[in-house]
């Protein structure tokens, strides 16, 4: 499929004289895209929001049409299409970070039929656009996925918040620079805090272990 896609690259024009298999390929994205989408708005691919930003469906087409696609996006991972990777033996400990978000989205859901996001909609995808972004620019790992994980490993090994600190200092010391690696325990939680997912340890045996 990928290289059948090709042409979302070869057909694209600047002055609008697309090729008819660009004009194809756009059609079965932006159907793609928002017969499996939640919400009302999905991550653009064009060159100029390269899956950062939320667009609803007249935006996304507009922006295909203008900037055409991001570079080498040929396996349409960020809506809904699996990439090419092995599979691990490990599946039950995926942090299904995309079910989790739609869950969230759902509070914020636009009804209206011109889909007019309001201000508390815009400032969840604004913080959701900021937390999406990749933690540097030779992986595919967000931010958001990088921090989740994380305190998934705090809390199921029971690390303090110190060894949490120490940890993420050496994560960013061997990163690659420029990277979005959060400074410490209390700027990722604070990241969850502001998009609704909120940090809690409860107890739930006598022998100290704990749930997230």
């Amino acid at each position: 499929m990928g290289d059948d896609r090709r042409a979302m690259y070869d057909g694209w024009r600047k002055n609008g004289a697309y090729s008819v298999e660009w004009i194809t390929i756009a059609q079965v994205f932006v159907n793609h895209a928002f017969t499996r989408a939640t919400r009302s708005v999905v991550k653009c691919p064009c060159r100029k929001c390269r899956n950062y930003r939320y667009q609803d469906k007249s935006d996304i087409e507009h922006h295909l049409c203008k900037f055409g696609f991001m570079p080498d996006y040929l396996i349409w991972f960020e809506h809904g299409e699996r990439m090419p990777i092995v599979e691990s033996d490990h599946e039950e400990d995926e942090d299904r970070m995309d079910e989790m978000l739609d869950d969230i989205g759902r509070v914020f859901e636009v009804n209206s039929k011109e889909d007019r996001l309001g201000p508390e909609v815009q400032e969840f995808y604004r913080l959701l656009d900021a937390s999406g972004e990749k933690l540097h620019e030779f992986t595919n790992i967000t931010v958001l996925q990088l921090v989740t994980r994380l305190m998934a490993m705090k809390s199921k090994y029971n690390f303090s918040n110190n060894c949490y600190n120490d940890f993420v200092q050496l994560m960013s010391d061997a990163l690659p620079r420029p990277h979005k690696m959060p400074k410490d325990m209390y700027h990722s939680k604070k990241m969850l805090a502001e998009l609704g997912m909120n940090y809690e340890k409860i107890d739930v045996c006598e022998d100290n272990c704990m749930m997230f």
